[in-house]
């Protein structure tokens, strides 16, 4: 079975094709940020950080709706142990957590408009906090279910890299 995505005549779409795709999105994307940034002035740089963790935000609560599988089961489903039944609890709690930290990091980037403290400073934090936060989770996750073997930071970017492509039921 194959992971690319079809046409409606079943034909397999060129994997060629939808890296020119991703690739002409991400121009696009870059172009508007940097429209963003000239047009915003010297806060542009705290309003795009604002927009950004807005939509990566969204990305992970969308996918606590009821009815859809929260983004982190989706990778852990895909993981080389699988997701036991007692651990999708688990893992719509950190997708909501990953929601809920991104919010507040808009809020602290927004705090940078009014110049309660600097973009810069408030990239760092984020930045420290995250990288924390995802490599904290797994000995958490390691202590609670340890039935799921050795759990490391490249066993989830593994997992994440194999759900591209791939559908999961509610």
């Amino acid at each position: 079975m194959s992971v690319w995505p079809r046409s409606d005549a079943g034909a397999r779409i060129a994997p060629a094709l939808w890296v020119g795709a991703w690739m002409a999105g991400f121009a696009l994307e870059a172009a508007a940020g940097s429209l963003v940034l000239w047009m915003a002035g010297e806060h542009g740089p705290a309003l795009l950080a604002v927009l950004i963790n807005l939509l990566v935000c969204a990305r992970f609560a969308w996918t606590l709706r009821p009815g859809q599988v929260p983004l982190i089961t989706r990778y852990a489903r895909c993981d080389e142990a699988g997701l036991p039944r007692e651990c999708e609890g688990y893992t719509r709690g950190v997708t909501a957590a990953w929601a809920a930290l991104l919010a507040i990091f808009a809020l602290i980037h927004a705090g940078a408009v009014p110049g309660f403290w600097t973009t810069r400073g408030a990239a760092f934090l984020q930045s420290a906090v995250c990288l924390a936060f995802f490599l904290g989770e797994h000995p958490l996750r390691a202590r609670l279910f340890p039935q799921s073997g050795r759990v490391t930071p490249w066993r989830t970017l593994r997992a994440i890299k194999r759900s591209f492509g791939t559908r999961h039921a509610a």
